[in-house]
């Protein structure tokens, strides 16, 4: 009996929910008399020519309304744009618009400029590099992962025999301990010595081997070679 009654209300309940947001949809209210919604397309009866009337001129007062608004608050912002720079701060230049990320390092065969979602905007060099940055980031970390995790079926340090190959390593002691280990390292070189400098490019944290490879052709195939790994 009880199974029967929870069945017939969820039934009900579910009926109602789905009126309640038809109705509300409709009329902005989910709860109220039917009777009162004299306006409503789903009507059988037609709407008087003076409520018509009553409901086109409201429309025309809010859309005067908004235009004015609208004209408002772009003369506001155009008037902010002069007095205001990159930074908010009276006084600096705005953002130059001759920026172009589509131009940048990054951009080369097969895909050339790819960002179909539209992140990059023109002109906006700061949201550029600290997409670069993290790009740069995910990138290298993900090399090393690519790396590890293949290297890790045929090497193993000292009392990490039972540790598993794959992911499950992450969760098994002594390797769990290596990951905590792996993470502070990270996010203490993160926050220290290897923290984005502005007058350097994104990612660009020196040759402290000597290897002397950071050219353009480099540059690019670390992109390339982050991008894969990922």
């Amino acid at each position: 009996k009880k199974l029967a009654a929870e069945l017939a209300n969820g039934r009900l309940a579910m009926m109602a929910i789905i009126g309640m947001f038809f109705q509300d949809g409709l009329t902005g209210s989910a709860w109220g008399d039917w009777a009162l919604y004299t306006a409503s397309p789903l009507r059988a009866e037609p709407v008087s020519v003076a409520a018509a009337a009553a409901a086109a001129a409201k429309a025309a007062t809010a859309a005067k309304a908004a235009t004015q608004v609208a004209t408002g608050v772009g003369a506001a912002a155009a008037a902010g744009s002069m007095t205001k720079g990159k930074d908010g701060v009276a006084g600096k230049e705005s953002p130059s618009p001759s920026f172009d990320p589509s131009v940048q390092l990054g951009a080369m065969p097969p895909l050339g400029y790819f960002d179909p979602a539209g992140f990059c905007k023109k002109g906006d060099e700061n949201g550029f590099r600290n997409l670069r940055a993290a790009e740069i980031k995910h990138g290298r970390v993900a090399m090393m992962a690519a790396l590890g995790g293949v290297v890790q079926h045929f090497v193993k340090f000292p009392s990490f025999d039972a540790v598993p190959t794959g992911l499950s390593a992450v969760s098994t002691a002594p390797g769990t301990y290596g990951f905590v280990a792996l993470f502070l390292a990270a996010g203490a070189l993160e926050l220290g010595p290897w923290s984005e400098n502005p007058s350097k490019e994104p990612g660009n944290f020196g040759d402290p081997v000597g290897l002397n490879q950071y050219t353009e052709e480099f540059r690019q195939r670390e992109l390339n070679n982050g991008r894969f790994a990922m």
